[in-house]
């Protein structure tokens, strides 16, 4: 049916097997959203402030946990906007390692 070389059938192999870890590396990526960090790193070119941030706009922003979101904003409900960011670490969820990565997202005024 098909009369290929070698080189040809090579080459074809090639494109498949690429091929095929794409897909593979894209559906990974759809399903384990550390995957999708990986090969689609967020870029943020603005900083965002813990005191004038929304709900909703905080779990868009997709830096944290639907839980972890609710209970920063609860907490700002309760207790006022928040003084520095280091009150952040009393909130349940916010542990020095994820503190040390939003402290590079918020700021407060």
């Amino acid at each position: 049916m098909l009369d290929l070389t070698p080189e040809e059938k090579k080459v074809i192999l090639f494109l498949v097997v690429i091929s095929f870890c794409g897909i593979t590396l894209n559906n990974l990526a759809k399903l384990n959203h550390r995957i999708k960090k990986l090969f689609c790193p967020q870029v943020r070119l603005t900083r965002i402030d813990l005191n004038k941030i929304s709900l909703e706009e905080l779990i868009r922003a997709g830096c944290l946990p639907v839980k972890t979101s609710q209970r920063i904003i609860a907490y700002r409900l309760q207790h006022g906007n928040f003084s520095s960011l280091d009150v952040l670490k009393k909130v349940k969820g916010v542990g020095e390692k994820r503190y040390n990565k939003l402290k590079e997202i918020f700021f407060v005024e």
